[in-house]
């Protein structure tokens, strides 16, 4: 396998008469991040589950460097009834290599989980639910995580942190495999994009930018979200720009050209600038 963590070579996938993979190969190095994207029913969950272990290809193979600590977010998690107090405990417990308690009792507070340990996890939110599969795959001791969806349904702080967590570990040589929709987590933390489409992986994808012009990237959290989307149509051209929303907390993706006219909005509004970056497209 040589410098590659992981390495999967020809996987095909087919449920009776469909074929949802087509010869799909990849690799992944310690300490890189692979995002995988393409529209709902694509294959993403499917292939992260083979490359994981859990499921089976039709054919080809996947090899893993030998001692390869794994993890898996689920992009949905079982309302069982069991408090998740004792599955934090159980999923700790169950750890060869985990980190210290005092590392779990963080996690639970980072992630606002501390007040709902007493209760039964078929009663929590699909939210809170996606955070407690977040803190099960961040107990231990980890080379290579997958990850499906890990955005999905949570709030803003709690993306942020996860997003921050994962920053960090991937800087200590983790490597991550990334399947969602979020364009923030895949601008934060993707080395290289594939996309998947009809079966068939394609890369080459323009990272973050796209081509030829300098770009900026701003994180801003407006005063009231009523009336955002106006107010930049009204002071920015037709073209140029676009705009997500993450909730409480927007980003706009511009032409630097238009990085003043930005920033003199923001000021106008009294809208809380969180981060601003450029970036050459490439």
């Amino acid at each position: 396998m040589g410098q590659f963590i992981i390495e999967a070579s020809n996987i095909r996938k087919k449920y009776d008469d469909k074929t949802v993979l087509k010869d799909i190969s990849l690799q992944a190095q310690r300490g890189e991040a692979v995002g995988l994207v393409g529209v709902n029913g694509c294959g993403k969950s499917t292939l992260l589950r083979i490359l994981a272990g859990l499921s089976n290809p039709s054919s080809g193979e996947v090899s893993l460097q030998a001692g390869t600590r794994m993890a898996f977010i689920p992009d949905r998690y079982e309302k069982i009834n069991m408090t998740l107090g004792k599955f934090m405990e159980h999923m700790y417990l169950m750890e060869t290599e985990r980190e210290g308690r005092d590392r779990m009792a963080h996690y639970l507070h980072q992630f606002h989980l501390e007040t709902m340990l007493k209760t039964p996890m078929k009663y929590l939110s699909k939210g809170t639910l996606q955070k407690a599969a977040v803190i099960q795959a961040l107990l231990g001791k980890r080379d290579l995580m997958f990850l499906d969806e890990p955005l999905s349904g949570q709030d803003t702080l709690s993306q942020m942190t996860l997003i921050q967590e994962l920053r960090e570990r991937k800087e200590k040589g983790m490597a991550l495999i990334m399947a969602c929709h979020e364009t923030y987590l895949i601008e934060e933390l993707a080395d290289r994009i594939y996309e998947i489409k009809e079966g068939e992986l394609a890369d080459g994808i323009p990272y973050v930018y796209g081509t030829h012009r300098k770009q900026c990237s701003l994180l801003f959290k407006p005063c009231s979200r009523q009336g955002v989307m106006e107010i930049l149509k009204q002071c920015l051209p037709e073209e140029g720009w676009n705009i997500t929303d993450f909730g409480t907390i927007c980003r706009i993706e511009a032409d630097t050209a238009l990085a003043d006219k930005l920033f003199g909005i923001c000021l106008e509004k009294q809208w809380h600038i969180v981060r601003y970056e450029e970036a050459d497209e490439t």
